[in-house]
């Protein structure tokens, strides 16, 4: 082990951390790295277009050394959404082989102190931002990302979610551990010194299933939480999103071999069975399992994986009501580009808009429903000229279930269709999944209609739907949040009841409430280190990362007494 090495490291990035853990403490917003593109040069934005070129059609290597890997069995199928394949293959390796590794490479890593994991962990996302730019690539050909949102999501946001992870695992080892006597008075009235020795050591291994629409953004909590608390890491990839995965745990152990460390305490697990990846949940060894995908696995996974931890974030999404506003205008921009940005494939894009039979009330009077519904789609249609290609705003669509759901819902069986969807030619990828948004009202309701938008709809399909007053509209979101589960909810309202009224139910079905979001700052957008994600409470999510229990689960307290004979402990006399 290279000791010079991770004292230097833990130096050099000293000050990043101390800036994360103050930013845990008081929860403000926190990035080690700038999100804006200005503050890179253009050569090395250029420079990640190049890296991805190359990957492409190559036989990645995930552990560092000299040589081609050209034992064992291959796979890799991913399809960029933009309409080729990438050619990519990756060895698949034995899951048993993968624990054994891990076992033994955990036994010398949890015996570094958690300064030092937290130095190789800061460390490899420094590495990992180094490749930003190929990041975002990546998340172009393997999640349908336009270009900044592979920025932004596959990349800088990503990784300030993997240092959120290592300063909070730092920080709670650090109070953790501690070392302490005490006095107490035995049966004779004597006086007994005790010595304890409290020390926090990893749960042990923990399996994390990554998805493809934000590979990076959705398993890095999970992964450098658990490294972080020493636990060893398989990684278990989306079969479309393998990539991103590969490399992330290429660049750490990467780092490691510099480090003298064994790089096993990270490994990927890839297969062309689907079946495998149940049996590795079902392995014994498994002592946590962090997923992040399609709710049927995830059921699947909470009936079945006893054995372990289980922490799911499923298929959902987030509803919006729009009772009233003071910038109407505004409103409508945001909740335009909401209905644009990434085809509205995030689970906290705005899907379900409810608005009052009445219209919605601004300062000079009220917007009647239908001019509401026109004005969003105008907006919509405006947005879209904006953008050049379609595809820096739109993104693409990830396969083609949801290509399959706009088709079904274009068909106006479930509403009338106030704006059709389609395929836009991109003028650089010619297979490109590139569609516009499908907007549909839902004027009155409908028996089995409430199943078809109160639940998760992959792909640029939104509902307005109209109700008749505000004990309806929270009538169906605790009904939608209770049955289906909802991410997010979005409010617009000037009316203090009716904020408190939405403040009580977004709390009851565990939905984060954003209120009067307007012009340029997003429903969709999370700020990390202070933003939660998840409800813990509803059938989309059973954890919410960002709060204390996502990270004091990867550990364990041990502890040692020791009665010390002699002379009690001394104590300063107070002063009179």
């Amino acid at each position: 082990m290279n000791v010079r090495k991770l004292k230097v490291w833990r130096k050099q990035h000293a000050q990043m951390l101390e800036s994360a853990v103050a930013a845990v403490i008081s929860r403000q917003p926190f990035s080690p790295f700038s999100d804006e593109l200005t503050s890179y040069d253009k050569a090395s934005i250029d420079e990640g277009e190049r890296q991805f070129e190359r990957l492409q059609g190559a036989r990645f290597k995930v552990d560092p050394g000299v040589g081609p890997d050209l034992t064992g069995t291959r796979i890799g199928a991913e399809m960029s959404p933009y309409g080729f394949p990438l050619g990519i293959s990756y060895r698949a390796e034995n899951f048993d082989s993968l624990v054994k590794k891990a076992h033994h490479a955990m036994k010398k890593w949890e015996q570094l102190s958690v300064s030092y994991r937290a130095a190789v962990l800061c460390e490899a996302i420094t590495r990992i931002h180094r490749k930003t730019f190929l990041f975002a690539h990546i998340g172009m050909h393997t999640s349908g990302h336009g270009f900044f949102m592979g920025f932004h999501a596959n990349a800088i946001h990503a990784q300030a979610r993997a240092l959120e992870s290592v300063a909070n695992i730092y920080q709670i080892e650090s109070a953790l551990g501690k070392e302490l006597d005490s006095e107490c008075v035995v049966g004779n009235g004597s006086l007994q010194r005790i010595q304890r020795h409290f020390k926090p050591r990893p749960l042990g291994l923990s399996l994390v299933y990554s998805g493809q629409v934000v590979p990076t953004w959705g398993a890095y909590p999970a992964l450098f939480a658990s490294l972080a608390a020493a636990c060893p890491v398989i990684l278990i990839p989306h079969t479309n999103a393998i990539l991103p995965m590969a490399l992330t745990v290429k660049i750490i152990k990467s780092v490691c071999a510099e480090a003298g460390i064994c790089g096993d305490i990270v490994g990927l697990f890839c297969s062309d069975n689907e079946e495998d990846y149940r049996k590795a949940a079902l392995h014994k060894a498994v002592k946590i399992i962090d997923y992040m995908g399609k709710t049927e696995f995830g059921d699947w996974l909470r009936q079945y994986a006893w054995h372990a931890r289980v922490m799911t974030q499923k298929s959902s999404h987030t509803a919006v009501f729009v009772h009233s506003t003071e910038n109407y205008d505004g409103m409508v921009e945001n909740l335009a580009f909401g209905l644009c940005s990434y085809s509205a494939q995030l689970c906290t894009s705005p899907q379900t808009i409810y608005v009052l039979r009445d219209g919605v009330r601004v300062p000079d009077g009220v917007v009647p429903v239908e001019q509401f519904q026109c004005d969003l789609v105008s907006k919509v249609d405006v947005l879209l000229q904006r953008f050049s290609p379609a595809r820096e705003l739109l993104g693409a669509v990830v396969d083609s279930a949801s290509m399959e759901n706009i088709r079904q819902y274009q068909q106006g069986q479930v509403g009338k269709v106030l704006r059709v969807s389609e395929a836009i030619n991109d003028p650089d990828f010619e297979g490109a999944r590139v569609v516009t948004p499908l907007v549909i009202a839902i004027s009155s309701p409908a028996l089995g209609c409430f199943e078809h938008y109160a639940k998760e709809v992959a792909g640029p399909v939104s509902f307005v739907v109209e109700r008749q007053d505000v004990g309806d509209v929270v009538q169906e979101l605790g009904r939608a949040g209770h049955e289906f589960g909802l991410l997010g909810i979005g409010l617009y309202t000037s009316d203090t009841q009716v904020e408190k009224v939405m403040t009580h139910i977004a709390a009851d079905v565990g939905a984060l409430l954003s209120i009067n979001f307007c012009q340029n700052y997003y429903i969709s957008q999370c700020s990390i280190f202070t933003d939660i994600h998840g409800g813990a409470i509803n059938p989309a999510s059973d954890v919410i990362y960002g709060t204390p229990i996502f990270y004091h689960c990867r550990l364990r307290l041990t502890e040692s007494r020791k009665i010390v004979e002699g002379m009690p402990i001394l104590r300063k006399e107070a002063s009179v």
